[in-house]
């Protein structure tokens, strides 16, 4: 095995989101990733009805140069932004990513998406339970009177199962 592939299989990247309802109409994603290079951790708020970012905190662990802490106040740079606004991704990628860091971004896209399945699929299973006869589209035609935002949105993302 030469040098470089023995690298390759030596790099390992950990990212783990949580999210968590700590209000009525507020949803916090604590995000980390961690891996061979880079170090690093992320909170986001966003609120409902509109999906709004409303604070992002970040902090390094572990990083590369000294021109990597500089990116995060790019994060502010998110604070406002609908999640489901056009070319959402694309935007990260361009104000958080480009002009900060892409490992951020990544993080933060990835917050984001797991804040909006907890903030649609969140309380699917306690309906079922209690009506067991409710589908997966009529909870969500129901849910979605809570985040119309998200009334027009492609909503192909992972369903939790019936």
């Amino acid at each position: 095995m030469t040098a470089k592939q023995d690298d390759i299989l030596s790099f390992i990247r950990n990212k783990i989101v949580g999210v968590e309802q700590t209000g009525q109409d507020v949803f916090h994603a604590h995000g980390v990733l961690d891996d061979s290079v880079y170090s690093m951790e992320l909170d986001v708020d966003v609120k409902l009805p509109d999906m709004q970012i409303t604070s992002i905190e970040g902090n390094y662990r572990r990083y590369t140069t000294p021109e990597c802490p500089k990116a995060i106040p790019k994060l502010q740079n998110a604070i406002g932004m609908c999640l489901f606004e056009q070319d959402f991704s694309r935007k990260i990628h361009r104000i958080v990513g480009k002009e900060g860091c892409t490992h951020f971004a990544n993080l933060l896209l990835e917050s984001c998406d797991s804040i909006v399945q907890a903030a649609l699929y969140g309380g699917w299973q306690a309906s079922k339970e209690n009506s067991p006869e409710l589908t997966r589209d009529e909870y969500l035609k129901n849910k979605l009177k809570s985040v119309p935002v998200a009334q027009n949105m492609c909503l192909a993302i992972p369903a939790v199962a019936d």
